[in-house]
């Protein structure tokens, strides 16, 4: 558990990954940094999965001056996959960087203009394809509005650059890996859904519940209402109560690999790196297996 002699400590991990709006504004222009918007929508359809969403016309009607806009389901995800937002080539990830005007040694910014899942996914991506200097910006767009910054609709010029990606496999988890080897008493698998989602209750892909031998780790958990990161002891002690402890390997899932980020941006903000990985197709893979055991804790709601 955590106490008040080692919360300093592990809060000291957040300037590795989080900055905050005021930061950020002391640094724009400084010519390594590039601020990326990854704005993307979930639209729910009548099977009770969801589609993505560009949120290009977001960042069209204002964006953080100098930020470029990014299409985490088109320019960074592969998709020839038969699931959504699934981790692109290493070409693609490259071709994306050099898009974006982005360099192997730049300090890259990620923001959203709704939710904070969005650019945890894409700061994942970052860390995988080995960028080391990757910052959240606490709080998204609304964090940036609310200190009374400014905003632009300009749209500028990038710079040519060259990038040279380093994909590093052992972050990621596929379903047949991970039905291979549970249950497995060294493994977390944390469901970053809700918890009714989790339960059994409303939106599924499927098949409602979550997969056998998980925790229940809903995203929303490791965010205050205004979508900024909780401090060092409040995610500390999520993690404790799911039992994640420094012998065990973390899995985290949800629906399609996107909010399954949170939980793992959460573990970086205390220092933890190694030994997590994120089932990339999540439940939009699993569920569609039957063979691979799905467990509910709640009755489902007739037509759920």
């Amino acid at each position: 558990m955590t106490n008040k002699s080692t919360e300093q400590p592990l809060n000291e991990y957040r300037d590795q990954y989080l900055i905050s709006a005021q930061r950020l504004s002391e640094r724009l222009g400084e010519s390594s940094l590039r601020v990326i918007d990854v704005t993307m929508h979930l639209k729910a359809l009548p099977s009770g999965d969801f589609s993505g969403v560009s949120g290009r016309g977001d960042y069209e009607a204002g964006h953080i001056p100098s930020a470029v806009y990014l299409d985490l389901q088109n320019d960074l995800s592969d998709n020839t996959s038969a699931f959504r937002f699934t981790v692109p080539s290493v070409a693609q990830f490259d071709a994306a960087m050099q898009l974006a005007g982005i360099s192997d040694t730049d300090t890259v910014v990620l923001y959203a203009a709704n939710h904070p899942m969005w650019a945890c996914r894409v700061w994942w991506l970052f860390k995988i394809f080995g960028h080391q200097q990757v910052l959240v910006l606490d709080g998204g767009l609304p964090a940036w509005q609310a200190q009374g910054l400014a905003v632009s609709t300009a749209i500028e010029p990038v710079p040519a650059t060259a990038y040279s990606a380093r994909y590093q496999a052992e972050h990621v988890i596929d379903g047949a890996r991970l039905a291979a080897q549970l249950p497995d008493s060294k493994l977390c698998l944390l469901n970053a859904l809700s918890k009714q989602q989790f339960d059994g209750i409303g939106p599924h892909y499927g098949r409602p519940g979550h997969i056998q031998g998980s925790v229940s780790t809903p995203y929303s958990q490791f965010l205050t209402n205004l979508f900024c990161f909780e401090d060092a002891a409040a995610l500390q002690l999520i993690f404790d109560e799911a039992g994640v402890t420094p012998d065990k390997t973390v899995a985290t899932y949800c629906g399609g690999g996107i909010a399954a980020a949170i939980p793992i941006f959460a573990l970086a903000l205390l220092g933890r790196t190694e030994n997590i990985m994120l089932y990339d197709h999540s439940l939009s893979e699993w569920a569609a297996r039957d063979e691979w055991p799905m467990a509910i804790t709640t009755a489902p709601r007739a037509g759920a």
